[in-house]
């Protein structure tokens, strides 16, 4: 992601129209599948408002954007799950690039 998590927010895929639609979305659907932007949004706003919604994830956010990564934030009362995913290839990717780029600011 280009930009900081915490910043994106319905505006950025209210943003995407019909022809971005049709130029990225429409080959990887079937022929006859072909929504149209209004119709998709209705479905998926539900769904983008809630993943858009960040503060119950405000600590780890603010842990990544300084590059350090605690899934504990995320996950505390579900131990397996922090352990299965501390080792997640991308996300420890993230959190080392943001340090990197933070320290190169310096």
């Amino acid at each position: 992601m280009d930009r900081d998590l915490r910043t994106y927010g319905l505006d950025r895929v209210e943003g995407i129209d019909d022809a971005e639609i049709k130029r990225l979305l429409y080959p990887l659907l079937k022929a006859g599948d072909r929504p149209t932007r209004v119709d998709m949004f209705a479905i998926a706003r539900p769904v983008l408002e809630a993943v858009l919604e960040h503060s119950r994830e405000a600590g780890f956010l603010e842990a990544m954007a300084a590059g350090k990564y605690q899934p504990e934030l995320l996950f505390r009362s579900y131990p397996e799950i922090v352990e299965r995913i501390r080792r997640h290839p991308a996300l420890l990717w993230k959190s080392e690039n943001v340090a990197q780029h933070l320290r190169a600011r310096k």
